[in-house]
């Protein structure tokens, strides 16, 4: 009896392990197109920033009612129509231009992590041009065939605290 219990053992083990080796396997993600799709997405987030394009901003986040941005100038804006409004308020309000000085990916599964530096140069107060910098950090991924921002979060340091301030 007990060689028949180990022997059952022995044939389902090695079911199990021919089953396992004929599995296909999950095909390798092509980080190299992701991470060009990535730098793409935000190469043409940029230009449409700059061209002061609200709707073809919005146009580069998923269109899924949990997709999340938390620009500097609001506290969380949620999903398409959110995020164009608020990008077209901001854009028109500053009437600024973007530029990303630094910029960071990292392949994840099927996600871009990225992560950076932007300078954004606006009008100041006197008309001179005056600037902003700050950082962000986005998630990226295809969905419907197309690469587009499921989160993105972007903050300005707070100033240092005043000369003898405690």
């Amino acid at each position: 009896m007990q060689r028949f219990v180990t022997a059952t053992a022995l044939l389902a083990v090695f079911g199990l392990a021919a089953a396992c080796a004929a599995a296909p396997a999950a095909p390798e993600p092509d980080t190299d197109a992701m991470l060009a799709a990535a730098e793409d997405l935000d190469t043409r987030f940029a230009a449409a920033f700059n061209a002061a394009d609200a709707e073809t901003l919005a146009g580069m986040y998923w269109n899924n009612p949990d997709t999340a941005s938390f620009p500097p100038d609001v506290m969380i804006m949620r999903g398409h129509s959110e995020i164009q409004a608020a990008y077209a308020g901001m854009i028109e309000s500053m009437g600024t231009t973007l530029e990303l000085t630094e910029k960071h990916h990292s392949v994840e599964g099927n996600l871009v992590l990225s992560w950076g530096l932007w300078t954004i140069t606006m009008p100041g107060p006197d008309g001179e041009p005056m600037e902003m910098n700050g950082r962000f950090s986005d998630v990226k991924a295809e969905r419907d065939g197309q690469w587009v921002y499921i989160m993105d979060h972007a903050s300005v340091p707070l100033p240092p605290p005043p000369d003898g301030g405690n």
